[in-house]
């Protein structure tokens, strides 16, 4: 079975949708201690990140068996890029999955702008 460390804060029903199909190494606070998850991702196959885990050169170096970085959220400016390509790792981002999110906020914040919420009571 595949071994994915998630780093950083994940939903609980993302959480519990991966743990029922893959052994989870759930670690929220160990963007903290790169010393750790220099240790710790030596032994996975994916490691699952947001934006405050830095993917550096170094920390790829440790990753013995890593196949895959998922970076949760849009951006990829905390992931060597280089590095990872050049290690054969590929890395996913979650491109679109706040599409629906993002729409819904620019149409409120035009319907304030037509009416602010504080004005009218």
């Amino acid at each position: 079975m595949a071994t994915v460390l998630v780093s950083e804060f994940m939903d609980g029903s993302a959480l519990a949708f991966l743990e029922n199909r893959l052994s989870v190494d759930y670690a929220p606070n160990l963007f903290d201690d790169q010393q750790t998850l220099m240790q710790r991702i030596s032994a996975v196959d994916a490691l699952i990140v947001r934006n405050r885990t830095p993917v550096t050169r170094e920390l790829l170096n440790h990753a013995g068996q890593l196949k895959v970085i998922g970076r949760l959220g849009v951006g990829l400016d905390n992931i060597d890029l280089d590095a990872a390509k050049q290690a054969n790792i590929q890395v996913l981002p979650a491109t679109g999955a706040n599409a629906v999110a993002v729409a819904e906020y620019v149409m409120s914040a035009l319907l304030h702008l037509r009416r602010p919420m504080t004005s009218g009571f």
